[in-house]
């Protein structure tokens, strides 16, 4: 039988992509749930918490039990991580563990969102005890965060995941859509790819973690990956726009360096398909449900 979280939850990082997905679905589950965020209005909000990890205070936490905290706070653009690593890392390793090292010690269950960056790219379909090597920064500080969780023996899970998308088209497929849709051409990289997974997976395989108790290393992204040359075309063929503006194009070292590309993006996610069990999905078919949230366009010239 399938367990679920009860009591209280705690989502650091409340206004995340992640974050907010999860809010909605553990009140779904009836949850009673708390939610962190750094902007000045988690002051007033019900049910809000203003806590920013720059420079934490945690007093708003003092006498608060939490069953279950999932932490999803974190600097998340690779570029900034990779400028500012001392900053960065302040954040994303520094008071985070201080964060959760304070949970653990009230009897919080932890999860805790990681990402593929911990890897270099250069083994295919790697599983959870697959050698890591990040080659950026905010892989680097995803891996430190894992690796005191080991060595400090808190009671987490680490929730390794791909490329996470919205439960609407937004980012580069919107750019994609609104370019084609007006008859103005779109590049697309043929040199990088995805192996997608969307937020509302994230947030219910984060969630089964919590109810489970369950600890160590979890993967989940696509069964496989698509190029984003690939997904472009895509886009186009299900929407009925104009395929032969999809153009491709090799990302050079000034538009996207090499440490933010890998050459095998797919994780092995068979440990979380067999124990959960959670759907592991092809990244067609996402993509497919993905785009068609968009409108159809107009008749027009193909």
């Amino acid at each position: 039988m399938e367990q679920k979280t009860s009591g209280r939850a705690l989502v650091v990082g409340g206004d995340s992509l992640v974050g907010s997905a999860l809010q909605v679905h553990c009140r779904k589950l009836g949850l009673t749930v708390d939610a962190s965020s750094r902007r000045a209005e988690a002051r007033q909000a019900p049910g809000a918490i203003f806590l920013d990890l720059g420079d934490p205070d945690f007093t708003p936490l003092q006498g608060s039990r939490y069953d279950v905290a999932f932490v999803c706070a974190a600097v998340t653009s690779m570029q900034v991580c990779q400028s500012d690593p001392a900053l960065s890392r302040r954040i994303n390793v520094d008071n985070t563990l201080d964060l959760m090292r304070r949970l653990a010690d009230r009897g919080t269950h932890l999860v805790f969102l990681s990402s593929s960056q911990v890897f270099d790219g250069e083994t295919p379909m790697p599983d959870e005890a697959a050698p890591t090597a990040p080659k950026n920064e905010y892989g680097a500080q995803k891996l430190a965060v894992e690796q005191a969780i080991e060595r400090n023996a808190l009671p987490a899970a680490v929730l390794r995941v791909t490329k996470v998308l919205a439960d609407r088209p937004v980012g580069v497929f919107r750019g994609w859509f609104e370019a084609l849709a007006k008859g103005q051409p779109v590049q697309a990289a043929t040199n990088m790819a995805l192996s997608p997974v969307m937020v509302a997976d994230v947030a219910e395989a984060a969630e089964r973690l919590a109810a489970g108790r369950h600890r160590g290393v979890w993967h989940l992204g696509s069964s496989d990956d698509i190029g984003y040359f690939d997904a472009a075309r895509l886009m186009a063929e299900m929407r009925h726009l104009p395929l032969s503006l999809v153009q491709g194009e090799a990302l050079t070292e000034t538009q996207v360096p090499e440490i933010y590309r890998h050459r095998y993006v797919t994780l092995s996610c068979e440990k979380i398909a067999r124990t959960l069990p959670m759907p592991v999905r092809r990244a067609r078919d996402i993509l497919d449900a993905l785009f068609a949230g968009f409108p159809q366009p107009a008749a027009g010239p193909q």
